[in-house]
């Protein structure tokens, strides 16, 4: 029973093992991003000097740089436009927004605002363009100078250019908004524009996808519930076996059948039946006599009286 028992426990093992590995393949889903439009936009800014007939220059009345002598500028254009471009046709429009303000090195102030639409268009569009009044700003430089205590001449008019765009593709409608500054250093030498480097958008858009896949067999389980099969059979086969060899009373058999001569079956006329292989085993020691093996059992001879086991 003990057997049977222990080979019932590693088959049900095995099978628990096995159904496991069985059920470790699982279905999963594994998400990856597949680009589906991308696109770029830039806010660009510069400025020109109007300048008079100079032979340095030869004579050119318009040139388009970043500091020019103060001398020769007879006025300042500072332009913007907008460059959108995409992985589909794509047009845009909008709006936007320029804050002003004059500044010196010791103080600055807000001149206000001004703002527009961005025309409907699928390339480069010149959406502002601002001639700053450079006598004006000079007088209320002054003025404010004089109020603070403070002799320079020199000033700053900054621009800070918003521009809200709405990109149409094929992917819909796509809002971006682009910031930038610039500004023009007046000082008693030269006149100078400068820009921060921002302004620029570039994006890509995905779009999310889902992949079924499957997990695989867990083969580790397969192989561990094989083993514990193994072990079943085995326990099945040999348990009996071991468990026999494990009784007192197989084991008093096997010791009376080494011991033992082969003879007749015994005298009937004094018989002492004995219970078990391990009475007439003790007795044979006891009395040092040989045991008799016949048909039926063993036994052993003390003057006329034979001790008999008959095996069951």
């Amino acid at each position: 029973m003990l057997a049977l028992a222990i080979c019932l426990l590693f088959l049900s093992i095995s099978g628990t093992m096995i159904y496991y590995g069985y059920a470790s393949n699982v279905p999963y889903y594994r998400s990856y991003e597949v680009p589906t439009y991308s696109y770029q936009a830039q806010l660009n800014l510069w400025s020109n000097f109007h300048i008079n007939n100079s032979i340095l220059f030869n004579n050119a009345s318009c040139v388009n740089a970043s500091s020019m002598f103060s001398k020769l500028v007879e006025g300042v254009n500072l332009h913007a436009n907008v460059n959108a471009t995409g992985s589909s046709p794509t047009s845009y429009n909008g709006s936007y927004v320029v804050y002003e303000y004059l500044s010196t090195s010791d103080w600055t102030k807000y001149l206000g605002s001004f703002h527009g639409v961005i025309q409907n268009s699928s390339g480069q569009s010149l959406f502002f363009q601002y001639s700053p009044n450079i006598t004006q700003y000079n007088n209320l430089t002054q003025k404010i100078n004089q109020q603070v205590g403070i002799s320079s001449s020199r000033f700053t008019i900054k621009l800070v250019v918003v521009a809200n765009l709405t990109l149409h593709s094929s992917q819909g409608n796509i809002p971006v908004t682009l910031d930038k500054s610039m500004e023009v250093y007046f000082g008693s030498l030269n006149y100078t524009f400068s820009q921060d480097p921002g302004g620029n958008v570039t994006q890509t858009l995905y779009h999310q996808n889902l992949v079924k896949g499957m997990t695989g067999y867990n083969k580790m389980l397969f192989i561990s519930g094989g083993i514990f099969a193994l072990f079943g059979g085995v326990s099945f086969v040999y348990g009996p076996k071991a468990g026999e060899a494990m009784n007192p009373e197989a084991v008093a058999e096997r010791t009376l059948r080494k011991l033992s001569v082969s003879g007749t079956n015994p005298p009937v006329t004094r018989e002492v039946k004995v219970e078990s292989a391990r009475g007439l085993l003790k007795l044979t020691k006891t009395l040092s006599r040989t045991p008799v093996r016949f048909e039926k059992g063993y036994y052993v001879i003390d003057s006329d009286t034979a001790y008999v086991w008959y095996k069951s």
